[in-house]
């Protein structure tokens, strides 16, 4: 049912599982008899760690939160969902779907960390057992719950204050079994940019901080290979995050626009994070390079001051010529249209639309592109080179594998990033080359980022 502005929104209808009321009566039995096996077996795991004191560990502390958590986030949605399926009232007043969101976001996230905390346990115990009392004391262990449900719940209400500030005009029936937020978003005829960027990126960043934390928290992985690797991982997150979350609020929201300083924003990030993987992919390659063929000088010619030149050197040429690339764009005049022929702010559609002079940028374009695509590859080839001519000279068919393991995987993840690249920016713009450039650009902006873990 539709609202006009004055009408005062008090209750919500939730649509449930099914309309087919032959369906409603078997599935309210099927649910039942999960929830209670879920809710017995939480409760049961909870009450039998807190009498045996056989129990009383770090790895079963962290055991009983989790099923806490899992009890009380099941407890959210499931009596509501199982009143609906018997009732033929199926509302829930405005308040209680405020709450009902908001814990569920917020036990997901608590969930997150808690699982992150298990782990982090769980290496301790493995890799360092005779400091184990000591790095998982009560203290460490409270601390490491705590955090989750201090975040999980901050960011929780935030997420869903953002969800019920919007205004609700279009229908109070919402399209789920509980309150959650995209369907809640569908509702809104008020502009929901903001919080869909805001939901996208906390869920990015949520799902995505686990692998980091691992890398950092680990000391059998403070190496060079993997602090090239974390810095890595953190380019591909954040130049990910660049485009992605925009490409996905466009494909379920009917507005589609980027204000000229979110756009400005966009395209710089880009174009910087790009420019600083090629030359991080670039510094892995010598590394790669220096510990086959200089195996007994590699601490030395790896050391942490020069592992963290080569690191910094690429955020700092990277960040400088994307910000010299973007301002080339924006000093363009845009007179033809407003509608970029992309899924971001790419250079190359931009371009198209300026009815001023584009010689400058782009040449300045072009010439950039290649000169870094060009440099970083010949460091890369120029290792890969050198190498493979030190892998045949080893008489062992087992070092032979051991040495081709270590780099077959970064120079697939490299062929298909570069590869992708050339195509995309080494040619002037055209309307064909465009069109061509979005169907590219998926590949350099969501595969290669899930190939590089790999390495």
């Amino acid at each position: 049912m539709p609202f006009t502005n004055d009408t005062i929104l008090r209750e919500f209808i939730l649509l449930g599982l099914t309309d087919r009321p032959e369906l409603q009566p078997l599935l309210f039995v099927l649910f039942l008899v999960i929830y209670l096996v879920a809710l017995l077996g939480n409760l049961g795991m909870m009450v039998l760690i807190r009498l045996d004191s056989h129990l009383h560990t770090p790895m079963y502390f962290f055991l009983t939160h989790l099923s806490f958590v899992d009890l009380c986030y099941t407890s959210t949605a499931a009596p509501q969902m199982l009143t609906n399926l018997v009732s033929q009232k199926k509302t829930i007043s405005f308040a209680g779907c405020f709450v009902q969101c908001y814990l569920f976001i917020a036990l997901l996230l608590t969930e997150f960390y808690m699982l992150a905390a298990m782990a982090y346990d769980r290496y301790v115990a493995i890799c360092n057992p005779l400091h184990y009392s000591v790095k998982m004391s009560r203290c460490v262990c409270i601390s490491l719950a705590t955090f989750p449900y201090v975040y999980g719940f901050s960011d929780g209400l935030f997420q869903a204050i953002l969800t019920f500030h919007l205004t609700f005009c279009r229908s109070n029936i919402i399209n789920h079994f509980y309150c959650a937020d995209p369907p809640l978003i569908k509702l809104s005829c008020s502009d929901t940019y903001v919080k869909e960027r805001a939901m996208l990126i906390s869920a990015g960043f949520n799902l995505s901080s686990s692998l980091i934390i691992i890398l950092i928290l680990d000391s059998h992985l403070h190496t060079p290979m993997y602090f090239f690797l974390t810095h890595l991982s953190f380019v591909d997150l954040c130049y990910t995050s660049t485009a992605a979350p925009q490409m996905l609020t466009n494909l379920v929201s009917q507005k589609k626009t980027i204000s000229f300083a979110g756009c400005f924003v966009q395209c710089y990030l880009f174009i910087a994070l790009l420019l600083t993987e090629f030359y991080l992919l670039a510094a892995m390659a010598y590394d790669r390079y220096v510990a086959i063929c200089n195996p007994l000088h590699y601490s030395v010619k790896m050391s942490r001051c020069i592992c963290i030149s080569l690191a910094t050197f690429p955020y700092v040429y990277g960040f400088s010529d994307g910000l010299f690339q973007a301002i080339l764009t924006f000093h363009l005049t845009f007179c033809r249209s407003n509608i970029i022929n992309h899924f971001y702010c790419a250079d190359p559609p931009l371009i198209k639309l300026s009815c001023s002079d584009t010689y400058v940028k782009e040449h300045a374009m072009l010439i950039s592109a290649g000169f870094n695509l060009s440099n970083s590859l010949i460091i890369i080839l120029t290792s890969y080179a050198l190498i493979l001519t030190a892998i045949l000279r080893i008489k062992s068919a087992e070092g032979r594998r051991k040495a081709f393991s270590t780099c077959g995987s970064h120079m697939m993840a490299v062929t298909l990033f570069y590869g992708t690249l050339f195509c995309m920016y080494v040619r002037p713009p055209t309307d064909k080359t465009v069109e061509e450039s979005k169907i590219i650009a998926v590949f350099y902006t969501f595969v290669s980022p899930v190939l590089n873990p790999l390495i």
